[in-house]
């Protein structure tokens, strides 16, 4: 063996560090997310859960009568954390896919925190980017459906 392959890069300990702290940003938002939508009561009218975090009505819906497409999303959660699949969807069908993705991420992050793994080139492994893409579609053909079934 050369005397290279003994040489220890002096960056390494750092990356893992900003590496770790990365996984600690993408771990602690959808767990308090979860540990929050836990605390709420969902509403049965299917959305203005959220108002219980001292929230204002959405203002779209006030405006228009017509929801917008995260309408019903915290209320969706609320009924997920109950594994109540029937209320979530009727609340948000796209939440259902949002929070399960959201819930997912928790364990990702666990993995990648406890190992030190580079953040980008995970997600990278995981096309975070085509799962981004997929959920932003899937949130507009859920909100175009809805406004349609209201307005036709």
């Amino acid at each position: 063996m050369s005397d290279a392959a003994h040489i220890v890069d002096p960056a390494v300990p750092a990356t893992r560090l900003w590496s770790r702290l990365g996984w600690l940003l993408f771990f602690v938002p959808p767990l308090l997310v979860v540990a929050t939508a836990a605390l709420l009561t969902p509403n049965p009218e299917g959305h203005g859960t959220h108002t219980q975090l001292g929230l204002p009505p959405c203002g779209f819906y006030v405006f228009t009568g017509v929801p917008c497409p995260g309408c019903g999303l915290t209320t969706c959660f609320a009924y997920m954390v109950r594994l109540d699949v029937i209320g979530a969807a009727t609340a948000n069908p796209f939440g259902i896919m949002l929070f399960l993705t959201t819930v997912a991420v928790i364990p990702v992050s666990i993995v990648g925190l406890v190992r030190g793994l580079p953040v980008i080139e995970t997600l990278d492994r995981l096309h975070a980017d085509k799962w981004a893409i997929l959920l932003a579609a899937c949130s507009l053909t859920v909100w175009i459906v809805r406004v349609a079934t209201i307005l036709l």
